[in-house]
Formats: structure tokens, sequence, C-alpha cells
């Protein structure tokens, strides 16, 4: 739900931060006008993601167009504004979130983390005031902390869908040998690639079709938890097979 209706919130919130700084800022200079063009921008660069970019590198193009925005309008307004406009920083990091894999997102956070800094350490020589000091390291941690926590939650996202990917594919394995057996085909031929497996990879096979982590093949077999993501490795090269998931499910298919 939230995700559905993220993009009214960031509007939402877009304009009312904006309109804020544009109170506040109370001047009709030209630096104005550059910060009404920037804004507008990071408008419409949003909207053309969410409406009409799906290739993911030109996603996350698009996020770096947001920070270098967002570092500008911070550049053009006063400090008592800053504040206000820092708030885009975390918007970009949960539509970030929202929207890239692991490693985009990585790439976002590192980026959207650096130029935060860089504007308040920027802060920080301009006013030579100590007591911008204990701003600069407030909101400096701060961002840091969301990125992270982010982060986390972007590690936590994909080991679930993993783990339904798993789940999903070893039940569609286990339905489809479930069938032959209430058919009568129990003495289905296994796959010719198995018969170029040692009885250990074997043995390892059948061990992954169970379930076992390698800690536990390990102690199964009375060999090192290395030696078994050897074997793991050369098994997956020998059956051309992409990760151990693929590996139960071939174990599962193959009755091994």
């Amino acid at each position: 739900m939230i995700k559905k209706y993220f993009w009214l919130i960031k509007f939402f919130i877009t304009a009312l931060i904006i309109f804020l700084a544009l109170r506040f800022e109370r001047t009709t200079s030209v630096r104005l006008f550059y910060f009404v063009y920037l804004a507008i921008g990071y408008v419409v660069v949003g909207i053309v993601r969410r409406f009409f970019i799906r290739n993911s590198n030109i996603r996350v193009m698009t996020f770096l167009i947001d920070i270098a925005i967002v570092f500008a309008m911070e550049t053009l307004t006063r400090y008592v504004i800053n504040y206000a406009l820092h708030t885009f920083y975390i918007i970009i990091l949960i539509d970030a979130y929202m929207q890239l894999d692991k490693k985009p997102f990585a790439l976002i956070g590192v980026t959207a983390g650096l130029a935060s800094l860089l504007k308040y350490v920027n802060m920080l020589l301009l006013s030579r005031s100590f007591t911008k000091v204990a701003e600069t390291v407030f909101f400096s941690l701060f961002t840091v902390f969301i990125i992270f926590t982010v982060y986390l939650l972007k590690e936590v996202k994909e080991e679930k869908g993993k783990t339904e990917m798993v789940y999903k594919e070893l039940l569609a394995t286990y339905k489809e040998l479930e069938g032959k057996y209430k058919n009568g085909m129990l003495d289905f031929d296994p796959e010719p690639i198995v018969e170029e497996l040692t009885e250990r990879e074997k043995e390892i096979c059948r061990l992954i079709g169970d379930g076992r982590n390698n800690k536990e093949i390990s102690d199964a077999l009375f060999i090192s938890e290395g030696t078994v993501k050897n074997h793991i490795t050369n098994i997956l090269k020998k059956i051309e097979l992409r990760d151990r998931t693929q590996l139960a499910v071939f174990a599962l298919r193959n009755r091994i």
C-alpha cells in the first residue's frame, strides 16, 4: 500500500519543502529563479522515472541526477533552508530502496552520504563557526544512520525473496514428483549428467536436497566446510547450474 502511493506522498512532501524554502528565502534575485528551476527539474525527473523508465541502469542515473539537483538547491539557499532540503536525501533513499536492487541502492546511498557530508563540511568552512560543528556531526551521522538502516532493510527484503523463491521451486518439484508417483512413474530415469557425479558429490547433492546448510553437511560427512564449498562449486560447474537452490531442485528431480 505504501509503495503504491509513495509517489503521492513524495509529491506532497516535495511541494511542502519547496514552499517552505521559498517562504524563508525571501529574495527575488536570480538565485531564487535558479532554485525554482531546479525544484521543477527534481519533480519532473521523479515523474519521468515513476511512469516512463523501466531500465534499471537509467533509473540509477535518474537517482544520481536527483542527488545532484538537491545538492545544487542546498548550495543556492541559506543555511536555515538547508535543513528542510536535507529531507530530500531521505526521500531519495526510500525511493531507491523500493525501485533498485541492493548493489545499485548501495551506490545511491554512498553518493547521497558523500553529497550530504560535503555540503555540511562546506557550510562549516564558510561559516567558520564552531557552533556549526555539532550540527554538521549530527546531520552527517543521521544521514549515515538512515543509509545503513535502509540498506539493511534491503538486505532482509532480498533474503526473504530468495527464501520464498527456494520454497516455490522446491514445492513445484515436490508436486511434480508426487504426480509421477501417483501415475505409477516411479522408475523414471535420471538425467545422464548424474552419472558424471562422484559418490561424494551425490551425497552432497542429496543433503542439499534435504535442506542442509554447509555446516550441517560438513558435520554429516566429517569434512571441513571449505571442502564442502569446493565440492559444491565443482558440482555447479559440472552440471551447469547457477546456485544451490537449483542444485536442490536438481537433486529432487533426479532422486539422488
